[in-house]
């Protein structure tokens, strides 16, 4: 991913009273001395210019996904910058990746999903905060979804949920946030996740391995969800915003000593990209052509969605602009995670979450409109 720098100049312009000089000494009198004006002695003095915060160095770990979009903004916008921010992306493949680097303070933020690792790690003592949103499934949002083979639903061969018993579907890993939502997709159907032939297989080789038949189903997201629809191989059978929706699919963390041995920086972080991920919901939520336009642009340059076309088509993940995230949803997916053997112990899963950096950022922004 290329990351370019803008640089922000900042200036402050003082404005200072005057007033006219008092009037000439009389000509008898030429060593008088003049009184100052009233005006010019009670002149304001000039207004300081505010101080730019402290300059501060940050490693952001990044996986490319849509939903870095708020994290990309920011730094591309000069969000970061105007808080005296250097920020270093560290591009990383996985959450099982992402999550050791926080832990040992190697990187200082990054965003990825909840998983049964970090709640055992965190049983363990590992302290990493949860801080922010950074995508949901709110209603309007589904950027993930069921994707069936189309050749499967045209033959009637998979229509109803309880189709699927048996079948293969393909989902990023076992024991994620994706498993819990194709859990809650299929009971419906009086099935469970571990009643289907579930795969491991990243998502960008999904769309393949359903075009050849190798899948019968698919747990996939943007783009490609869209794009095995587009070239008939698959079909959306539902998006997650209607079987699961308000799902908190990835959050904001902060490494403990981020968090508390440079709280003020930390804050500041918070305070750019609430900025940014407001500025993509002004794209994407309010219609905003313009701000649309814009933002799809930096996303063309700095993700590997490269198609204008697709980003009319794709539904975007959804990035709440007031920063918090939904705490039941993690709580549902730890109960999931329990249940399933995937997580050692029970933790209390609102310790873990941390919202003092979005209420400090919203009382300098308020909230969004």
């Amino acid at each position: 991913m290329r990351w370019k720098l803008g640089t922000l100049a900042m200036a402050a312009l003082c404005v200072v009273a005057c007033a006219p000089g008092a009037a000439r000494p009389a000509a008898s009198t030429p060593s008088a001395v003049s009184a100052p004006s009233p005006a010019v002695a009670q002149a304001p003095a000039a207004a300081a210019a505010p101080t730019a915060p402290a300059p501060a160095n940050i490693r952001l770990a990044l996986m490319g996904l849509a939903s870095d979009a708020g994290l990309l903004i920011a730094q591309e916008r000069g969000h970061f910058r105007e808080q005296s921010l250097q920020v270093e992306p560290v591009q990383i493949s996985s959450a099982a990746e992402m999550l050791p680097l926080l832990g040992a303070a190697q990187v200082d933020v990054g965003g990825t999903a909840l998983t049964p690792g970090y709640l055992n790690a965190y049983a363990r003592g590992v302290r990493i905060r949860i801080v922010a949103d950074k995508g949901n499934t709110a209603p309007g949002w589904g950027y993930q979804g069921i994707v069936v083979r189309r050749a499967l639903w045209d033959s009637g061969a998979v229509r109803n949920l309880a189709d699927l018993r048996g079948r293969k579907l393909a989902l990023p890993s076992f024991g994620s946030s994706s498993e819990v939502g194709i859990d809650r997709f299929v009971r419906p159907g009086g099935i469970h996740a571990r009643d289907l032939d579930l795969t491991q297989l990243t998502f960008a080789d999904m769309p393949a391995a359903i075009a050849s038949g190798a899948l019968d189903a698919a747990y996939a997201t943007e783009p490609f969800i869209t794009r095995m629809e587009a070239d008939g191989s698959g079909l959306i059978w539902q998006r997650e915003d209607t079987y699961y929706p308000n799902h908190q699919v990835a959050v904001i963390y902060y490494s403990e000593p981020f968090a508390t041995e440079r709280a003020e920086v930390a804050r500041r972080f918070m305070v750019a990209y609430l900025q940014a991920v407001r500025e993509y919901n002004d794209a994407f939520r309010k219609g905003d052509a313009a701000r649309r336009a814009d933002v799809v642009a930096l996303l063309i340059k700095t993700t590997t969605v490269k198609d204008p076309a697709l980003y009319e088509r794709m539904v975007m993940p959804g990035l709440n602009p007031d920063g918090e995230v939904d705490v039941e949803s993690l709580r549902e997916d730890n109960d999931y995670w329990l249940a399933n053997g995937y997580q050692e112990e029970r933790v209390t899963v609102s310790d873990l979450v941390d919202h003092s950096f979005v209420r400090a950022a919203l009382q300098q922004l308020g909230a969004y409109r």
